[in-house]
C-alpha cells in the first residue's frame, strides 16, 4: 500500500461529519484498536482489507516482534503517521502507516493515563489524561512534553479542536457535566460548558454547533451496594452554538455510550445507546425505532457506504468481533478482532500520497540513509534544507524508546551532516528521524558491534 497521506479518523466516540467528503471516495481498509486486557499488555491491531474480505490480527506485533502495550485507547493521524494511545502504558506508539513498524513514542510518565490524541497546530498536539485531570502539550517534532500541564475537569476524556480551540469532555465516569474550552495559542482554559452527567464523544457540523453525547450518571450505593434513590442522572445528546455558546437542541437518554457520529447530508445524529439510535437535528427528536438492535462496545460510522462498524467485545477476555451494518440495505458481514475491539481508523483509496506531494515534501528537505550503514560505532547522517528553520534529529530504538536528540534547533538552508556515535549503544536496528515544520521523515540503520 502507498504512504497514506489523509485519513479520515474514527474513534471509539470522536467521529466527524460527512460534509465536504466526497462520496466519490471507495473504503479499503480499516484498521481496529483493540484494547486488550488491563495489565495484560496484549493490545492489538487488526487490520480489515475490504477487497479480500479479510482481517489480521496483531499487525504490530508481526511487523515488530513486540507486542503493542496496554489498553489500546483510541487512534488517531497526525502528519502522515499513525498514533495509538496507550493508556496502562503511558504512551503513544507512533506507527508508519504502511508497514505498521513503530518510527516513535511519546512517554508521558509514570502515573500518567493518557486518553485521546489531537493536533491542534503546527508541530503541536494535545493529550488528555483521564485520572490526573489534565491536559498535555507535545511537541510533534521531538515528541517530547512541556513540564506543565493544562487544567480539565474530572476524568478528561475525549478532545476535538476547532478554528484554534481544543474543547475536552471532562466525562468524570458520570460525575462531571463540563467541557472546558482552551485557547490553543495561550494554552488556557477560557470557557466552560454546561451538559448532562459525562460528556464524552463530540462532533461539529458546518453550523459551526457542536454536538455531545452524555453517558448519564448510574448513581450512588450504599455500603451493601444497593442504589441510592434519587442519585443517578440522565444522559442524552446536546447541540450547543459555539458562536454564542448557548444550547440550541437537547435530547434526554437515561444512558448512553460514549459514541457519536453526525451525518449532516441527512441530518441526523447516531448514537451508541441499547443499539443504534438516530436523532433527528431538525426536530430535536430521537427515532421511536432503535436503527440497529443490540449491544455494542464501540460503534464506528462509516459515511462513504453509509455503514456503521459495530464492536463486539464478547467476554472481555478473547477475540472481539465487529459487525458492518448497511444502514440502506440492512446486509451485514462480520470479521473477528483483537480482545476488546474499541477503536476504528478508515482508509480510503484517494488518500494515498502523490508523486506530487512526494516532489513537495523533498522540495523543502530531503533524508538521506545514513553511511557507513551497517556502522560500528560511529555513522554520518545527512539532510538538506530548502529553506532556513528549526529542525530535530532524533534517535530511537526499533520499539520507539528514544535514546539520543542531536539536533533541536534552527538550521540555515543547505545541506547539513551530523556525526553520531553510538559508542553506548548496544548493537541492534534503529530509527533516525528527521522533523521539521512540513513534515518528517525517519529512516533505519543498523549498529553491529
Amino acid at each position: 500500500m502507498s504512504k497514506i497521506r489523509y485519513i479520515l479518523l474514527i474513534t471509539l466516540t470522536l467521529l466527524v461529519s460527512v460534509q465536504g467528503f466526497s462520496q466519490d471516495k471507495e473504503l479499503i481498509q480499516v484498521v481496529v484498536g483493540n484494547e486488550g486486557n488491563f495489565n495484560a499488555a496484549n493490545a492489538t491491531l487488526t487490520n480489515y482489507v475490504i477487497e479480500s474480505n479479510t482481517a489480521t490480527d496483531g499487525v504490530f506485533l508481526d511487523a515488530n516482534g513486540v507486542n503493542l502495550g496496554d489498553v489500546a485507547q483510541s487512534i488517531s493521524w497526525i502528519d502522515d503517521q499513525i498514533y495509538v494511545v496507550l493508556n496502562n502504558s503511558q504512551k503513544i506508539v507512533v506507527l508508519d502507516p504502511d508497514t505498521f513498524q513503530q518510527t516513535g513514542q511519546i512517554s508521558l510518565g509514570e502515573g500518567s493515563s493518557p486518553r485521546e490524541i489531537v493536533k491542534v497546530g503546527e508541530g503541536k498536539a494535545y493529550v488528555t489524561d483521564l485520572y490526573a485531570s489534565a491536559v498535555y502539550n507535545v511537541d510533534l517534532n521531538d515528541y517530547s512534553v512541556a513540564d506543565s500541564t493544562i487544567p480539565a475537569g474530572k476524568n478528561a476524556d475525549r478532545i476535538i479542536n476547532h478554528q484554534g480551540y481544543a474543547y475536552v469532555a471532562n466525562n468524570g465516569f458520570g460525575a462531571d457535566s463540563t467541557i472546558f474550552k482552551i485557547d490553543v495559542a495561550t494554552d488556557t482554559v477560557v470557557d466552560t460548558l454546561m451538559v448532562s452527567r459525562g460528556p464524552a464523544g463530540m462532533a461539529i457540523d458546518s453550523d459551526n454547533t457542536l454536538w455531545v453525547v452524555c453517558t448519564g450518571y448510574a448513581g450512588d450505593y450504599d455500603d451493601n451496594w444497593n442504589l441510592i434513590e434519587g442519585t443517578a442522572r440522565p444522559g442524552g445528546v446536546h447541540g450547543i452554538d459555539l458562536d454564542t455558546g448557548e444550547q440550541v437542541a437537547h435530547g434526554e437518554l437515561q444512558s448512553a455510550g460514549s459514541d457519536i457520529a453526525l451525518n449532516e447530508e441527512e441530518g441526523k445524529l447516531y448514537v451508541n445507546a441499547g443499539g443504534v439510535r438516530a436523532y433527528d437535528i431538525a426536530t430535536a427528536e430521537f427515532a421511536a425505532d432503535t436503527l440497529v438492535k443490540g449491544s455494542f462496545y464501540a460503534m464506528g460510522y462509516e459515511p462513504v457506504a453509509n455503514n456503521f462498524y459495530l464492536a463486539d467485545a464478547k467476554d472481555f477476555s478473547s477475540a472481539g468481533e465487529v459487525t458492518i451494518y448497511g444502514e440502506q440495505n440492512g446486509n451485514t458481514t462480520t470479521f473477528d478482532a483483537g480482545i476488546i475491539p474499541g477503536s476504528f481508523l478508515f482508509v480510503y483509496d484517494d488518500m494515498t500520497t502523490t508523486s506530487t506531494e512526494t516532489e513537495d515534501i523533498a522540495t523543502h528537505f530531503t533524508l538521506e540513509q545514513n553511511y557507513p550503514n551497517p556502522f560500528n560505532p560511529t555513522t554520518n547522517i545527512k539532510f538538506s534544507l530548502a529553506r532556513a528553520g528549526k529542525v530535530s534529529l532524533t534517535i530511537f530504538t526499533a520499539t520507539g524508546q528514544k535514546v539520543a536528540e542531536l539536533i533541536n534547533d534552527y538550521r540555515p538552508a543547505g545541506v547539513h551532516s551530523v556525526h553520531f556515535d553510538a559508542s553506548v549503544l548496544a548493537s541492534g536496528v534503529y530509527i533516525y528521524r528527521v522533523g521539521t515544520e512540513h513534515g518528517s521523515q525517519a529512516k533505519k540503520m543498523i549498529l553491529l558491534k
